[in-house]
């Protein structure tokens, strides 16, 4: 590589030479790594191995950037880069700074942070202020009391009437039975002058309770504000630029699609290192983010994988900054070298009068999306002059048997077997059980699939969406919706294991999630760029392979199957089941 007096522009450990340079920018949210990103990427890992600093930095998890540059004088090399803080701090020998800098003590980020915070601790001691502590307890004491008042009052009243109904059977005279009469009124009236003073005692109580509750409800709102408009702060003075060499606020290309920006948008990795290129006349040539030590505990993080960026905070920011590059926008076709034509009808499995069941291939959407391309029911409609109503779905990614009704009735009953879990589905997959390439990963088979070969069992990990990294699902045990999965792991080889997945819910991404989460299988379905295997098998290796139902007129059990569209991928492995 030319010399540079840059330290921040780092050579390779191997031979220029030797590492293909691609001719375009891939794009960040859907890519494989290229060999020259996955070497700069190594050689981080095996400058932060040395370092014990930066390895207790990380250590708690970080995703990590590289970004393949060219110099004016045409020499190649690499910047590297962090999200967010590490131990604290927003800058690292090594490592390209922050875009805006939020650590200076003096600066007004601190200073409004101090605030923001001082407001916080007034919050925490009126939350814990002796005298509304006791406040609450004395309401809920007068509450009590008030309750078990009128209890005993309605009890009374209770043995009142069965006295008086008593009496009224034995045959009382008139002069009995209209002082039974005043009697009952007179009870009802005191229940509800019992009740009134209840209510009154307990408005005073809950009253003074208020005085401290609506102070803290102030000061959170407060509070509230504060963050917003320090946000908005930032937002607007972080100005980043693009290979057109234009300039732009954070705030203005996120408000430009309607949006306001998340918390930490313009923090990841990816935008700190496309910065630094533009600012310091570097071109950008390949790029790639990788996570960092251990996965948190809602993450679906493995150390040393490739990642796709956030769509929610980087969507829009890296849309501006990658404007002017030459970025990929088409993708290998899946490796079975079956072409996934849009005009192309896929096979029909199963067809009668009520319903069809057609073989889908990886890369077509399930039902009508956005984009504008054609969805299966769509081309199916077109193509077979017949009019189609979904049951269910698959993930666009995702090949295999499905289902559609021919009619509304059809289409009800289906989905009232999906909804009551009658209906039986079978996945076929191909993990990675050992790496995709990617620096720092595992070689050949690890101890885990040793001991888990020919195994089997259930996971139950609860799933929620991942708002700011849209469509990611995050494992989350005090929100997430029950997600519950059995596996039967039927072969193994070096790097891979064949399994048949039986999910018991439908959750969004359940297969993927449980797959690669640490607390599931630990190990990413092949070709899954969201989870972590963006590898050379191009596709997501997951196939709706078998399906079992009642037919929705008839009532008969009707079982459909297919062979993965990846079967000659696992052919090319001896022994594999």
């Amino acid at each position: 590589m030319t010399r540079t007096d840059d330290p921040l522009i780092h050579r390779f450990d191997t031979l220029e030479s030797s590492l293909p340079i691609p001719e375009r920018f891939n794009d960040p949210f859907r890519y494989t790594p290229a060999p020259v990103t996955a070497e700069a990427a190594k050689t981080v890992l095996g400058y932060i191995s040395v370092s014990e600093g930066l390895m207790q930095a990380f250590s708690e998890g970080k995703m990590l950037g590289v970004l393949v540059v060219r110099d004016s004088a045409g020499g190649i090399g690499f910047l590297a880069g962090f999200s967010g803080l590490a131990g604290g701090r927003s800058m690292l020998p090594y490592f390209v700074p922050p875009v805006l800098d939020l650590t200076d003590p003096s600066g007004y980020f601190r200073q409004e942070e101090a605030r923001i915070n001082g407001i916080g601790t007034s919050i925490k001691e009126a939350e814990e202020n002796p005298e509304f502590g006791s406040a609450i307890r004395n309401a809920e004491a007068v509450k009590a009391g008030c309750e078990e008042k009128i209890r005993q009052w309605k009890e009374r009243m209770a043995e009142s009437k069965a006295r008086r109904d008593a009496l009224r059977l034995s045959g009382a005279d008139k002069t009995t039975l209209a002082s039974l009469i005043k009697e009952s009124q007179f009870e009802k009236a005191q229940l509800k002058r019992i009740s009134a003073e209840c209510k009154a005692a307990m408005e005073d109580a809950a009253s003074i309770c208020r005085k401290f509750s609506d102070r803290i409800a102030a000061l959170k709102r407060m509070r509230q504000e504060k963050s917003e408009e320090l946000q908005e702060w930032i937002s607007r003075n972080m100005v980043v630029e693009n290979a057109l060499g234009e300039k732009k606020s954070v705030w203005d290309i996120f408000s430009g699609e309607g949006l306001v920006p998340p918390g930490g948008t313009g923090e990841c990795a990816a935008p700190k290192l496309l910065h630094y290129a533009y600012t310091h006349r570097l071109e950008p040539v390949a790029m790639g983010e990788f996570w960092y030590g251990k996965s948190l505990g809602n993450e679906v993080r493995q150390h040393g994988r490739f990642y796709p960026s956030c769509k929610g905070k980087c969507g829009p920011l890296l849309g501006f900054m990658l404007q002017g590059l030459d970025v990929e926008t088409e993708y290998p076709e899946p490796f079975s070298g079956t072409v996934n034509r849009s005009d192309a009808v896929p096979a029909i499995i199963y067809e009668d009068s009520d319903i069809i069941a057609v073989d889908k291939p990886s890369g077509m959407l399930s039902a009508p999306g956005k984009t504008g391309e054609k969805s299966l029911p769509e081309l199916l409609s077109e193509k077979l002059g017949i009019s189609l109503f979904g049951v269910h779905r698959l993930d666009m990614d995702t090949s295999g048997v499905i289902v559609f009704a021919k009619n509304p009735d059809a289409q009800k009953n289906l989905q009232r077997q999906f909804e009551t879990g009658e209906v039986r589905k079978e996945y076929t997959a191909l993990l990675d059980t050992a790496g995709n390439g990617t620096p720092d990963a595992a070689v050949g088979l690890s101890e885990t699939w040793k001991s888990a070969a020919a195994g089997y069992g259930t996971i139950s990990l609860p799933l929620a969406p991942d708002y700011h990294d849209r469509p990611r699902q995050k494992v989350d045990f005090k929100h997430g919706k029950k997600a519950v999965t059995e596996y039967n792991i039927t072969g193994t080889g070096e790097g891979w294991a064949k399994v048949l997945f039986r999910p018991l819910t439908g959750r969004t991404h359940q297969l993927r999630v449980h797959a690669a989460h640490p607390l599931g299988l630990d190990s990413p379905i092949k070709g899954d760029r969201l989870y972590g295997s963006a590898d050379s098998a191009c596709r997501l290796c997951l196939h709706a392979s078998r399906i079992k139902f009642r037919h929705p007129v008839t009532g008969l059990p009707v079982e459909l199957a297919s062979n993965p569209e990846f079967q000659e991928f696992l052919e090319r492995y001896r022994n594999f089941m």
